[in-house]
């Protein structure tokens, strides 16, 4: 299976990926289109998590809901790989991005997984 892994680099980007996103059909998008929509909730996001996603005190908003479903349906199909469907790196990209002080072998890490999965890398 082919990994569509996706870190954003910004909040401002992490938006722009998802915003695009939200008028469409999510069935109807290309793999890597959903991906790079879903691993930017996770980095917008990084408190909300995929399972028990329709639980009512989840957390997540309504509006995000129908992504947690669509990355559900996809896994369900094959169509997404764990790490595809538990984003983690993204999600820990967004909590590293919001931290004031960085350690400098928590830099490091930030810097590899934007070059292997930012918009020049895998995605």
């Amino acid at each position: 299976m082919n990994s569509c892994i996706y870190v954003p680099n910004t909040l401002r980007g992490a938006a722009c990926h998802l915003r695009a996103t939200l008028p469409v059909p999510l069935d109807t998008l290309p793999k890597q289109t959903f991906v790079r929509a879903w691993c930017s909730i996770a980095y917008i996001y990084p408190g909300l998590h995929p399972d028990g996603y329709d639980d009512a005190d989840s957390g997540w908003p309504r509006v995000l809901r129908r992504f947690a479903a669509e990355a559900w349906r996809r896994a369900d199909a094959g169509e997404l790989a764990d790490e595809e469907l538990y984003p983690c790196d993204a999600q820990w990209s967004g909590l590293y991005d919001r931290m004031r002080v960085h350690e400098p072998d928590k830099t490091e890490r930030r810097l590899e997984l934007a070059a292997a999965f930012g918009n020049s890398g895998n995605a």
